[in-house]
């Protein structure tokens, strides 16, 4: 029997983070206009782009390595406020609005993706694990790229897709073992990511995104 890994697309102010475990949530359309347009803009020009995230074939052969940003450093020298502005006030709208917040921080940084730099499957956190969640911002050109999700047990075996479109956030159980495809024309597919240890937060608790990470 396979494992499940389960998309739900509710409403942002209905979805429920109580347990992620094989559940992949889906929201459209989350940033306004405004703010979506000033975090694409910085992702597309932040001039410290560096090549992270190598993909190897199936026989273990380095292919290439993705182009990225990591602020893990960042964040640990200064918590959230020490994330580039743009990206701190993105980070602070998905906690606000999914009423999460990431308490312990493993990675966060941006990735991007031209045709051709397929990335390798991988898993970002132990199976099955109840408190540690992922989080994706699509963002960046209008292209395709699927990220392909399998099977916990048989992690050749594709259960299912969500198709790459900006201004979409992802919310995932990271112990699902998934693969993010790169676009087939000359279009750009780029996605920021924080995942880490997570909480839900009480409704009119003030969410901590500024000062240093608790120790």
């Amino acid at each position: 029997m396979s494992r499940r890994a389960s998309i739900e697309t509710p409403e942002v102010e209905n979805a429920d983070f109580s347990s992620v475990v094989d559940r992949v949530l889906v929201f459209d359309n989350f940033f306004s206009e405004t703010q979506r347009l000033l975090l694409e803009t910085w992702a597309l020009q932040t001039p410290h782009w560096m090549l992270t995230n190598s993909s190897y074939s199936e026989r273990g052969e380095a292919q290439h390595r993705i182009w990225g940003a990591s602020y893990i450093s960042a964040w640990k020298k200064g918590g959230w406020a020490g994330l580039p502005p743009t990206l701190f006030a993105a980070v602070a709208t998905l906690f606000r609005r999914l009423g999460v917040v990431i308490t312990d921080v493993q990675y966060v940084g941006l990735n991007g993706q031209l045709r051709g730099q397929d990335a390798s499957t991988h898993t970002d956190c132990a199976l099955d694990s109840p408190d540690l969640l992922s989080i994706l911002i699509y963002i960046g050109e209008d292209t395709d790229g699927d990220l392909h999700l399998f099977d916990k047990d048989d992690p050749l075996r594709l259960l299912n897709r969500v198709t790459f479109k900006p201004n979409r956030v992802v919310a995932l159980d990271g112990s699902i073992p998934h693969r993010a495809f790169a676009p087939t024309g000359d279009g750009f597919r780029m996605s920021a990511i924080v995942r880490g240890t997570y909480r839900c937060q009480e409704p009119g608790s003030a969410l901590p995104v500024a000062g240093a990470p608790s120790e």
